[in-house]
């Protein structure tokens, strides 16, 4: 019996295929986040004149480990050969996310604690590759393609995501979408709220050990629990957004605008709280928890906004946002760098907190005075639509299941069939 066939058995297919999508989106920020705790402790065992307890970010050389990227997977390889305080060796723009962030920066803590920085680097590197190599034997493009599907699953999978799907491509409108006011306000919320994310992810570890303090092994574990908290928020915010439309408590734009509150305006609180908690460090790590936290609600605003104002083109918009809100990623180490060149204590990043919290101010006052919900006029593709656009696309060439009004509603005898897949 195959690996595939035992799974099918114990688990249900769908189960399988969720299991595999959660595992990739946490690995796709495991990998990005790793770094962000291990160079504390390369920099360390290098030839970094810091104290213990985090005064000084200068180097002997005048050089700073903070000025470009090389992937993670291959550190492990060449940070033997090449000294940690090669300048062009050890900052890449990385992404967080509450699971995956939390995984990461509790076991390289204990890795780097236990076994050393290079050892942590074979390890994620190492889980990497596990995950790639099932990631290959059990997943594939199209039901039809897979080796062990029965039809009975087949038949399920087809049904959920239909049978046929335009093979046309539907241009996205740029000019109109790049004119577009409620757009561009909802381009710099998310902006606003990958930029904080991006901070306290990417440098979060690095202000905790080196700033506040902590040790390795308390310090990575500590360091994840805000996202632990932002996981957990963000569930009971999509739950409450989902009550209050449900119930018609609210219309949409003001869920969003309400909902911004605590997305953007209650971390922009909780950065401020924490640089002026000095090393105070539960307060400090207390008003982190917090700021992602509230947070949490981003579920409800910039994460959900593209998809008010043009569902045809959500996808699109989506991927735009993510380009231009990956760019924090790349400006913040620099604004750190130079914040923090002479000396490294609070003093000196508290400009950078009240930046970030300047950026999430703004996000929220553009969203309330500008922001929409409503379905934008560029976001119709019918009767040739808008520049860019296709000509009408058959109904048959869209069945999918895009619309949860719609949503079909089995017996139960179904329902207990469809389980067993």
């Amino acid at each position: 019996m195959t690996l595939a066939q035992i799974l099918r058995e114990k688990i249900p297919r769908r189960g399988i295929l969720g299991a595999m999508m959660f595992l990739a989106c946490m690995f796709s920020y495991f990998i990005r986040t790793n770094l962000s705790i291990i160079i504390v402790a390369m920099v360390k065992n290098g030839t970094d004149t810091r104290e213990e307890n985090g005064t000084d970010t200068r180097e002997e050389n005048g050089t700073r480990t903070d000025d470009s990227a090389v992937y993670p997977a291959l550190h492990a390889m060449i940070a033997r050969w090449v000294p940690p305080n090669e300048k062009g060796m050890f900052v890449w723009a990385m992404q967080g996310g509450p699971f995956g962030i939390v995984v990461t920066f509790v076991l390289c803590s204990q890795v780097v604690g236990t076994y050393g920085w290079v050892a942590a680097y074979y390890v994620t590197s190492g889980l990497l590759l596990v995950f790639f190599a099932l990631w290959v034997y059990l997943i594939h493009d199209t039901p039809d393609q897979h080796p062990s599907i029965t039809e009975r699953e087949k038949e399920y999978i087809k049904k959920q995501i239909g049978t046929s799907i335009s093979k046309q491509k539907v241009k996205l409108p740029v000019v109109a979408v790049i004119t577009s006011l409620p757009f561009l306000v909802l381009l710099w919320a998310h902006f606003a709220n990958m930029w904080g994310i991006y901070f306290l992810s990417t440098n979060g570890p690095k202000y905790t050990l080196q700033v506040l303090g902590f040790n390795m092994k308390s310090g990575g574990a500590i360091t994840g629990l805000p996202y632990i908290a932002r996981l957990g928020a963000g569930v009971l915010f999509a739950a409450a957004g989902d009550y209050l439309l449900r119930n018609k408590y609210l219309t949409v734009v003001w869920l969003r605008k309400i909902f911004m509150i605590s997305s953007h305006m209650g971390p922009a609180l909780c950065l401020l709280g924490m640089t002026y908690a000095g090393k105070d460090k539960f307060w400090a790590i207390f008003m982190m928890i917090l700021a992602l936290g509230f947070n949490g609600a981003a579920c409800q605003t910039s994460l959900q906004n593209h998809q008010d104002l043009s569902p045809n083109f959500a996808g699109s918009l989506y991927g735009v946002m993510n380009t231009i809100g990956s760019f924090s990623g790349f400006i913040i180490p620099a604004v750190i760098g130079v914040l923090t060149n002479e000396h490294n204590s609070v003093e000196t990043w508290r400009p950078m907190f009240w930046i970030s919290a300047i950026v999430f101010m703004s996000g929220t006052v553009l969203f309330w005075l500008f922001g929409s919900a409503n379905i934008q006029p560029w976001n119709d593709i019918s009767n040739g639509g808008v520049e860019g656009a296709i000509s009408t696309i058959p109904d048959e060439e869209i069945k999918m299941t895009m619309d949860n009004k719609k949503a079909q509603v089995m017996s139960d005898d179904e329902e207990e069939e469809n389980a067993r897949i």
